[in-house]
């Protein structure tokens, strides 16, 4: 029903419209996590989720959930570690490398021993110059002009393990240029942008090889 009222919407109404919707979507979004929050129960979270969602995770928005600022964990856990998994996809390459370890500190602080984060990003180790210059830092592709940096298999598991992370490569390339691309559990998280997940025509589509993928790494907490 929305999506037909949006259609008959005039040209000018559209964009403001759909900036009401998002406003009232994330503030719901708020206020659904209170309640198990409160209970301490078990939680699935999505950070930086923008529209997206899964099936029984909670996604958290930057409006209210900004993962580099301390006072917005506390605001919304309580100080309670009671998550059990994050999906963070294609979020820390907008952070620089001091705001990913700030990050990672907040969320382990806030996850329960053998806890789970599985992180998508750019894949620094890409071979391709072309994908290199779409998704790179200042990047030319789609929501790229604001990547603050190209983190590969090696820079991501360092910081994962400085936060106190067990790191685990599970799909894009290595520093030989070997591609890995290991079978996943969606239970821990679905990455949209995967080989598992590309299509065919992704490259004519976003304008560049693997436009659909991304390096994914998990991390458990230890």
């Amino acid at each position: 029903m929305i999506a037909t009222v949006k259609k008959q919407l005039p040209r000018r109404l559209k964009a403001p419209v759909r900036q009401a919707i998002k406003a009232v979507k994330y503030r719901w979004r708020r206020y659904r996590i209170a309640a198990p929050v409160a209970r301490g129960d078990p939680l699935k979270i999505i950070v930086g989720a923008a529209e997206t969602w899964q099936k029984g995770w909670y996604s958290t928005n930057e409006d209210w959930l900004d993962i580099t600022k301390e006072e917005d964990w506390r605001a919304v856990f309580e100080g309670k570690r009671i998550i059990t998994h994050v999906l963070a996809e294609h979020v820390f390459e907008h952070l620089t490398h001091d705001e990913c370890r700030i990050a990672l500190t907040h969320i382990g602080g806030h996850m329960k021993k053998g806890g789970r984060i599985r992180i998508a990003v750019p894949d620094g180790y890409h071979p391709d110059s072309d994908y290199l210059r779409h998704v790179g830092i200042d990047g030319i592709g789609d929501d790229a002009a604001d990547h603050k940096q190209l983190l590969n298999v090696d820079t991501l598991g360092a910081l994962l393990i400085e936060a106190g992370f067990q790191p685990s490569h599970i799909e894009g390339y290595d520093s030989l240029g070997r591609l890995v691309c290991k079978t996943y559990s969606v239970e821990d998280g679905l990455i949209h942008r995967s080989r598992a997940n590309a299509t065919p025509n992704s490259a004519s589509r976003w304008g560049f090889v693997d436009a659909d993928t991304s390096l994914i790494v998990d991390g458990v907490k230890v």
